[in-house]
């Protein structure tokens, strides 16, 4: 109710500055501001449907160009986001960004109908009149959303006694595992924007290490898994592993342990099974256009 006819900004552009906006539509804000020092890539449902049913993996161009109409209808152009890193013939590509995706339509039909506007500039001041940007501009709102994203809880830490991680266990203890959402992307190709195939494969590699420590003793051999030490100085808990560390101890964890590495094949055509069969693809379109119709 805080923001009903008011004009709100919105400080972030990650995954919840995102899905903010949703919300200030559905509780009637007249006009939203998202404001960052530079966008970060969202991601339409349709994208992230067409990667939840893939397998194998949708490589990172497809993905891109699977998300080319919500943004034309926004004047917004995928591949020249800072996080997109392509070459000239646009047939290789990683995203690396330090925000997961916000996925879903809300935010490309605002913007599109000129009910939210994304200003590329950072907060100078507030004063009573509104927000005062760098480049001049003044933003006469009456509410602010501050949504900077993911941080990292420091009990956990303390909790597991944690002083490094060395890949999701601490201080090399195949007893004492975390596992948490990598906060960013990093990835050249995309299977999943969901949860649940990760929580899968971390729920196997904590149970098989305890109940195999030779094939721990493998990977520990290796010397090739991240280590990952608390940084107070960035407010970053030892648990915490950015995006490009966790894709890492997935592929290292597949490719040392053979157990784990067949898990993985037959999860990932789990997946694609179980994605069409909950959301068949005419059924999924159905429902995104009649809530397209119903926010329009």
């Amino acid at each position: 109710e805080v923001v009903r006819g008011k004009d709100v900004m919105i400080a972030g552009h990650g995954a919840f500055g995102v899905e903010n906006i949703r919300t200030c539509c559905e509780y009637s804000a007249k006009k939203i501001y998202l404001v960052c020092r530079r966008k970060n890539l969202a991601c339409p449902r349709v994208a992230s449907w067409f990667a939840n049913q893939s397998d194998p993996p949708v490589p990172g161009p497809t993905f891109v160009k699977s998300m080319e109409p919500a943004y034309e209808i926004c004047g917004f152009d995928p591949w020249s986001y800072h996080s997109v890193q392509v070459n000239s013939q646009r047939t290789a590509l990683t995203i690396h960004q330090k925000s997961r995706f916000g996925i879903g339509d809300v935010y490309f039909l605002a913007v599109s109908m000129g009910k939210c506007e994304v200003v590329v500039d950072q907060v100078k001041r507030l004063s009573n009149q509104g927000v005062h940007l760098e480049s001049g501009r003044k933003l006469e709102v009456q509410a602010i959303l501050k949504v900077f994203g993911f941080t990292g809880d420091w009990e956990v830490d303390r909790l597991m006694k944690v002083k490094s991680m060395t890949g999701l266990w601490a201080d090399t203890d195949n007893r004492r595992y975390i596992a948490s959402e990598f906060p960013g992307v990093f990835a050249n190709n995309f299977a999943s924007t969901s949860l649940s195939p990760a929580a899968i494969a971390w729920v196997e590699s904590a149970a098989h290490v305890i109940s195999f420590p030779k094939d721990w003793n493998r990977v520990l051999d290796s010397q090739m898994m991240p280590v990952n030490k608390p940084d107070p100085d960035i407010d970053r808990p030892g648990y915490v592993l950015e995006a490009r560390a966790g894709m890492t101890v997935a592929f290292l964890l597949g490719a040392i342990v053979p157990r784990l590495g067949e898990s993985g094949l037959k999860q990932a055509a789990m997946k694609k099974q179980k994605q069409l069969e909950c959301h068949p693809l005419e059924r999924f379109i159905e429902e995104c256009a009649s809530e397209w119709h119903e926010y329009a």
